[in-house]
């Protein structure tokens, strides 16, 4: 039997392990991979695990701000998942998507902001990176916030070529940061959506000084 947990640092950290793969399991919008880990379990035994993952690697996201009218630029977005789970699609969502072969990550923000808001940031503020899902996928993301104009945005955006279609809106500040304390369930279950609106939160002086630097 083991001794009692120990305090600890809130710090991610790499251990030793064997590791077999990739071996593909199937291909289609991403690929599948089955992997086996073995690595030290308790006791110094040595603990196999068979994992199949989804290939998806670096994605971005930008929580558009505008500070001169003092609201954030959503979009509506079909997701077939969501769909599946909860029977609502069509899911509130920040400016997201995958960073290309080569491409460095805040030139990914910047295009997908493009893509999928109709506008560029002016300048682009790094506020979280976080894996959605380390289970079932290498996904991992880095958002930022973007300071944005909405007066440019268009009502209907996306990449026509990745049969993309995605529709911009507009929501207050204050609005959307009140939909974190509203009761159970919150009306938008996106997680880079819930993740990016309590960091704003949170940081609002940071913000503030952000925007300063950046008129």
């Amino acid at each position: 039997m083991s001794g009692p947990a120990k305090t600890g640092r809130l710090v991610d950290r790499s251990i030793d392990l064997d590791l077999t793969g990739p071996e593909e399991v199937a291909t289609g919008f991403r690929p599948y991979h089955r992997f086996i880990a073995t690595f030290e379990g308790a006791g110094g035994a040595r603990l196999r695990q068979q994992r199949d993952i989804l290939r998806v690697g670096s994605v971005v996201g930008v929580l558009a701000y505008d500070p001169l009218a003092s609201c954030f630029v959503f979009i509506r977005q079909f997701r077939l998942g969501a769909q599946l789970a909860t029977g609502e699609g069509e899911l509130v969502e920040i400016a997201a998507g995958i960073v290309d072969p080569g491409e460095d990550v805040e030139t990914a923000a910047r295009r997908e902001c493009v893509e999928e808001i109709g506008v560029a940031p002016r300048a682009l503020l790094p506020i979280a990176r976080f894996l959605p899902t380390p289970g079932v996928t290498d996904e991992h993301a880095t958002v930022y916030l973007g300071l944005i104009d909405s007066t440019d945005v268009p009502d209907v955006a996306g990449e026509p070529g990745e049969t993309e279609l995605t529709r911009p809106f507009f929501v207050p500040v204050d609005e959307a940061l009140a939909g974190l304390t509203a009761p159970f369930p919150t009306s938008f279950a996106n997680g880079f959506v819930l993740i990016a609106l309590q960091w704003f939160a949170l940081n609002r002086a940071r913000v503030a000084a952000f925007v300063e630097a950046n008129r």
